[in-house]
Order: structure tokens, then sequence, then C-alpha cells
């Protein structure tokens, strides 16, 4: 059975009897206060409801949504995602199937994984203003607002796979196709471009980088924008990244999340 928690600016739908009942008024306050920082940080007023929607495991909605693969969330931004109108299940079984609709989140939330925060608000939210068909710019804005990766900084993961000959360069990443990117490592992508967004807001300001990011991050809206060429903007991030404080305890922690 599915139950429904409503807020100002959310839709919570579980199943009954799920750790998500059991959590709901902290979920649902935890992520009205992401709600306000993502729309404080992008100057936005956001008028949409957003659909929030609890499987109990990482199975059920790769089941929903990705034939079975596994996933820990997925947003769906408006009218033109192909997935709208798609019959899913919570729990696999067809009492508990509903149509995806626009401006929703499908999340996994059980003991181990508890996919909630800003990431995937950021997506829906930010796709009121533009969705540029660069998968490194969205995944670099909802990560910038996450501000980590497995609870270490996204600049720091950035300079660990720079020292150590797995660093992507951003420039590459940029202009790489949706299905490309996402077929890469993300354990490298995500964080080198939450990393890489955290330096651009720093560097040239949040209205500079948004009017880039609205721009479909091309290479000419960076001179236009910023003044200089985007391999040289690319350079400099990799020339900050080097120049981070970097302790051997926090490289040894990375490498201990990798499994090395």
């Amino acid at each position: 059975m599915i139950c429904t928690y409503e807020t100002d600016h959310y839709g919570f739908h579980y199943l009954k009897g799920s750790l998500a009942q059991r959590d709901i008024a902290q979920i649902a306050e935890r992520q009205e206060r992401c709600f306000d920082r993502i729309c404080d940080c992008l100057n936005i007023k956001y008028s949409k409801k957003i659909g929030y929607w609890f499987y109990n495991s990482p199975q059920l909605l790769g089941n929903a949504f990705f034939d079975g693969a596994l996933c820990n969330g997925v947003s769906i931004t408006g009218a033109q995602d192909r997935d709208i109108g798609k019959i899913v299940s919570l729990s696999g079984e067809e009492e508990d199937s509903f149509a995806v609709e626009p401006y929703s989140i499908h999340a996994v939330y059980e003991e181990r994984i508890k996919c909630i925060g800003p990431h995937e608000d950021t997506h829906v939210i930010a796709a009121q203003l533009f969705e540029p068909s660069s998968a490194f710019l969205c995944e670099g804005l909802a990560m910038m607002m996450d501000g980590s990766w497995w609870g270490i900084k996204n600049k720091l993961w950035a300079r660990y796979y720079k020292d150590g000959g797995e660093f992507v360069p951003a420039h590459d990443l940029i202009n790489c196709p949706e299905e490309a990117f996402y077929g890469l490592e993300g354990r490298i992508t995500y964080p080198v471009a939450g990393a890489w967004t955290e330096y651009m807001f720093q560097t040239f300001g949040k209205e500079k980088y948004m009017r880039f990011y609205c721009g479909d991050g091309t290479a000419q809206m960076a001179t236009d924008v910023f003044g200089k060429s985007l391999p040289q903007i690319c350079r400099e991030f990799e020339a900050w990244l080097s120049e981070l404080p970097f302790s051997e305890e926090q490289r040894r922690e990375i490498g201990k999340r990798l499994g090395k």
C-alpha cells in the first residue's frame, strides 16, 4: 500500500511499513531545507510541487526504470522526459503501481542506502532554468550542491585522481555525449564535475557561471562570459587542484574507500 506525506514543496510517497514511513517527518524536514538552499543558490522561485517516491531497494528502482540494472536515484525533470507516463511499481506488485509524472524524484531509502539530500532535487529545480545537453554540467551542479562523494569533499577526490593518473580533463567531459559520460566511471566523473563547478562558482561568480550553464556550456559561451577559452579555464582548474591542501591521511582515506 502506498502512503503519502505532503509538505509545502513536496509530495512524499512510500510503502506502508517501510523505513521511509518511519523516518518521513525527518526526511521531509531535510528536503525542505535542501529546497530552500537550492532555490536561494540558483535564484529560482520554484512553483511546481515535487513528487518524491521511495523504493525499498536498488533492485526495485532498477526494475522500474533501468531493466533491472541497480540504481539509487533518478530524477524526472520535465514533460519531455521519455519516462513520463510509464507505469512503475514501488514494490514490484501491481497494486503499488503508478504512472511516472514530470518533476518527480525516485529514490532508494533503506538501511544501507538513503538517497536523500540535494542532488536529485537540484536536477529537478535547475531544469526550470535550463537543462544543458552536457551531462557533466548537470551532474556538476548537483554534485556541487552535495559538496561531497561518499562523505569526502569533491575537490579532494579530484585531486586524488589527478595525482594518481586517473583524472579525466574537464574539457573532455563537458563535450562528452550523455551516453558516453554515463558509461564512464561515476566514482571519477561525478566528484570531478562537482569540484569543477565549485571552482567555477568561486572563480567567476554564480551569475556568470549560470549564464554559461544556460548557454549549454559551449566553447563560444565560455569565451563570451568568462573572457577565456574553455581549455584555458580547465587548465587553471587543474592548477587549482594541485594547490589544494591534501594530507596523507586524506589520501589514505580515499584509497581505503576505493579498496586500495
